[in-house]
């Protein structure tokens, strides 16, 4: 038993200390002047891939929203993939220029934050990512759990209802009130 515990201690001692990595659960506004684009992708057995993103300001106040379907069978990664890649583009169309990209998918943010781009179609996507990036004034990527990305999230099941793309400026449609509210809640409560 001695020996036991005597490994144990040498264990613990020669292992390195890893930080742990403090990965949000809640919205959080980016800095003023900066606007925050959250995007999520929700997949559906009739070979539907609804996407959605909405963008807000440091007040939590949503500029755009937009959700969007396409047929198809898409893995999770690139189908988030494709949900930022196509609100990036609506918000560089509308003229914002200063973004922080936020989703919950910890593979895509990786990849974006990093500049990884594989040889395959998640790779061709983060791509068009870096591309659309390379328009903009300033940019940085973040990750959110999925509590925390409870509006993107909406639109993306939302998306269904539509029979082509939505996009919303300085609203936002009735459905996600609910998601909005919860995080301009938590942001007053910080």
């Amino acid at each position: 038993m001695g020996l036991v515990g005597e490994f144990e201690e040498a264990c613990k001692l020669n292992s390195p200390v890893v930080p742990s990595q403090n990965l949000g659960s809640v919205w959080k506004a980016p800095d003023a002047g900066a606007y925050k684009l959250n995007t999520d992708a929700n997949f559906s057995v009739q070979q539907l891939l609804g996407v959605g993103g909405v963008l807000r300001d440091a007040d939590g106040s949503v500029l755009m929203a937009y959700c969007s379907t396409l047929r198809g069978s898409y893995g999770v990664d690139l189908g988030e993939a494709i949900a930022m890649r196509q609100s990036l583009g609506i918000a560089l169309e509308v003229g914002f220029r200063n973004f922080m990209l936020e989703t919950d998918n910890i593979k895509l943010f990786h990849h974006m934050k990093k500049g990884i781009i594989i040889p395959n179609d998640f790779g061709n996507v983060i791509r068009d990512i870096l591309r659309l990036v390379s328009q903009c004034f300033s940019c940085s990527f973040s990750f959110v759990k999925r509590f925390g990305n409870g509006v993107a999230h909406g639109l993306a099941n939302l998306s269904s209802n539509f029979s082509e793309y939505r996009a919303w400026l300085e609203e936002y449609p009735s459905e996600i009130h609910g998601e909005v509210c919860n995080d301009l809640d938590l942001l007053m409560n910080e």
